[in-house]
């Protein structure tokens, strides 16, 4: 049952995260300077790579727009057709159901940021490719963002769970993603570990959560 429900979220969001990685290697095509989106701002400046500021920004936006279209993908797009009767009704616990549409959204999001970031460095690293020094150290600040950023990830599945009548009031959830990013990102400032534990700690928080508003809500 397990196998069927991971294999249900893949058929119904890899494509979501396609459009994501393709966005996010457009961007570090950008980035390298090869323009492959005119309006994207390019390397052709000179920027230092991964330390210039205009990677981590745009990084930033495409992520966090991933995080939150997949979680409202999982959510509230299944309540508009309601799928949610059909899953919960199947032979297998919430826990479940939930943990399979949380397994695979988390793993999309972060293997599209893991590839972009990767494509990034090895060029960057490329001896050639640009007149700046680097320094595997200098992406430190991207995989900060990348794993911060995943908290959005969750608050966005919770905001489709949650048995809101108005629109607005259900994606109060998204609001405070903002501050639930940041916490990870201002505690891997003073060790990465520390930052781990703050991910947990809110993902954990988060996952609750969500458990609370699907066995609460009404979804006839």
């Amino acid at each position: 049952m397990l196998k069927a429900l991971v294999l249900k979220e893949l058929r119904e969001t890899a494509w979501i995260a396609l459009v994501g990685l393709v966005a996010q290697l457009a961007f570090v095509g950008n980035a390298a300077g090869y323009a492959v989106v005119p309006f994207w701002a390019s390397r052709s400046y000179g920027g230092i790579p991964f330390l210039d500021g205009s990677f981590l920004t745009t990084f930033l936006f495409l992520s966090v727009a991933l995080a939150i279209a997949l979680g409202m993908r999982q959510t509230a797009v299944e309540s508009g057709r309601g799928t949610w009767l059909f899953l919960l009704h199947r032979p297998t616990s919430i826990r479940v159901v939930l943990g399979a549409k949380l397994g695979v959204g988390i793993v999309l999001y972060l293997l599209c940021g893991l590839i972009a970031i990767l494509v990034y460095a090895a060029w960057a690293a490329t001896p050639g490719n640009h007149a700046s020094p680097f320094f595997w150290w200098m992406t430190a600040d991207a995989w900060v963002c990348w794993a911060a950023i995943s908290m959005v990830y969750p608050a966005a599945f919770l905001a489709g769970t949650r048995p809101a009548r108005w629109f607005g009031t259900r994606l109060l959830p998204l609001v405070g993603a903002g501050f639930l990013a940041v916490l990870p990102g201002v505690a891997m400032k003073f060790h990465w570990l520390l930052g781990v534990a703050v991910l947990l700690v809110l993902g954990a928080c988060l996952v609750g959560l969500i458990l609370f508003a699907a066995r609460t809500r009404d979804y006839s």
